[in-house]
């Protein structure tokens, strides 16, 4: 399906308006409290995971899953439908009775993303969802290397690639990071060559073979190289520092104002779901994530929960980020279709 001129993305301003406005009902509608979610849940919930089953993404789905099912008295059983950069869950989750029975744990690919990503996509970003709960954050790190020589802190990095224009080579594999490594080589004033790779994994491998001096990434493939001291966590791309690295500065806080981007995972349902539903979800979400031992656990996968939770702010957050990185991906030239 060719996205309308109505959809989240749109090159028309008229576009983006209705959309900033059905968004924006849509959030205010989900306030408003009602009689379903004292009868929900009525039966065990289906959390759709568009994933595979053992990775990062699978994990904090499972925790967070878990921990909802202790209070409500139902089973959350995980359904991995992964594929298609979350397209295949998506789908699997369109059609759906909208009773609160049948969700998704997903993330910005999904929502801001994909619909700059391809020309086609089988789904609406706004219209095939209800928002609610932007759950979990992790910003980009900015990881250096530990061999003789190497720099210490991003100043240098930045001093050094300037010294030298062009020798210094970046390596980076989500999308997301692509864009953190843009905004921020723009910010700096460097010239940097950015090295693709297929995923966080090979990245790893290529700092600590030397065949980039820079990683922009998630931090879990990194943790046992930082406990080893074969490499540094330089900076991370929050607002704020991040709190299973509370020494690490931010990008912002170092000189290169303005960065702030996270990745981010949460819960939506289909279309149509009772505003009431939607609220009390959003609660159980947050319940689950402010739990000492879930905290320590996201911590391990590089994660920390969103500073408020709501169905609200989940919408909001995906218009601002598409409005933020729609036009970046337009530059970068970025398509999969």
């Amino acid at each position: 399906m060719t996205i309308c001129k109505a959809s989240l993305y749109s090159k028309h301003t008229r576009g983006r308006r209705s959309v900033l406005r059905a968004v924006a009902a849509g959030a205010t509608a989900l306030a408003v409290p009602g009689a379903f979610s004292q009868t929900w849940p009525a039966k065990p919930i289906r959390l759709i995971v568009p994933f595979v089953a053992g990775g990062g993404a699978d994990a904090t789905a499972r925790l967070i899953a878990g921990k909802m099912a202790e209070r409500l008295g139902q089973q959350i059983f995980i359904d991995n439908k992964a594929g298609g950069n979350t397209i295949i869950g998506v789908q699997n989750l369109k059609g759906a009775p909208p009773d609160g029975h049948t969700l998704i744990w997903t993330m910005d690919q999904t929502f801001v993303l994909n619909p700059s990503l391809y020309n086609r996509l089988p789904y609406d970003p706004v219209k095939d969802f209800t928002p609610v709960a932007l759950a979990i954050n992790s910003p980009i790190t900015v990881i250096g290397s530990t061999r003789p020589g190497d720099a210490q802190t991003i100043q240098e990095v930045v001093q050094r690639a300037k010294a030298q224009p062009g020798t210094l080579n970046v390596g980076s594999a989500a999308i997301l990071a692509h864009i953190a490594f843009a905004e921020f080589s723009q910010l700096a004033g460097i010239d940097a060559a950015r090295i693709t790779y297929k995923g966080s994994a090979e990245v790893a491998q290529g700092l600590i073979a030397g065949d980039v001096s820079l990683a922009f990434d998630g931090l879990a493939p990194y943790v046992q190289f930082v406990k080893t001291g074969r490499a540094r966590i330089l900076a991370v791309t929050s607002a704020r520092r991040f709190g299973a690295l509370p020494d690490v500065p931010t990008l912002d806080e170092s000189g290169y104002k303005g960065m702030d981007l996270s990745v981010w995972f949460g819960v939506a349902g289909p279309a149509g779901m009772p505003a009431a539903i939607a609220q009390r979800l959003a609660q159980e979400v947050e319940w689950a994530v402010r739990q000492p031992d879930v905290i320590e656990k996201l911590g391990t996968f590089g994660f920390e929960p969103a500073t408020a939770i709501s169905p609200a702010i989940m919408a909001e957050r995906i218009v601002r980020d598409g409005q933020r990185y729609a036009p970046v991906i337009r530059k970068l030239g970025f398509k999969l279709d």
